[in-house]
């Protein structure tokens, strides 16, 4: 029981934000498909994330939730024009610390800030940006 409550002060007392590029791979993500084995949508967030590898910590960022700050630095046609929420289940090993490649269409490499987020939170806040 000291452990959980121990893990959960580390997890909650990190306000840390991270900076990177954001990336596409395509609609709907990996899911079961990737290297986290998770179901899309199975927090309440469909949107999902690729984390660059030493950020994915050997698959201890499996299921964790970030938020990616709106971006228009950068190269393409698809700027983040609103937070985006997304569940990490795949990994990006082609990216660097602080990269992150997102499931959604889109095209070019943009400027992002972004941070880990309670995913109670982050289920929240995007159905409110939702309508």
């Amino acid at each position: 029981m000291l452990t959980i409550i121990i893990t959960l002060l580390m997890l909650t007392s990190t306000n840390a934000v991270y900076n990177g590029d954001l990336t596409f791979y395509g609609p709907g993500g990996a899911g079961a498909n990737g290297a986290c084995m998770l179901e899309v949508g199975f927090n309440g967030i469909g949107n999902t994330v690729a984390m660059n590898p030493h950020q994915y910590e050997n698959g201890a960022a499996c299921g964790k939730c970030i938020m990616i700050y709106p971006s228009t630095s950068g190269l393409g046609m698809t700027p983040v024009v609103e937070p985006i929420f997304a569940t990490i289940d795949n990994l990006c090993p082609e990216c660097k610390y602080g990269d992150v490649d997102i499931g959604l269409s889109g095209d070019g490499r943009w400027q992002s800030t972004w941070e880990f987020v309670s995913c109670h939170e982050s289920n929240r806040k995007h159905r409110y940006l939702r309508g």
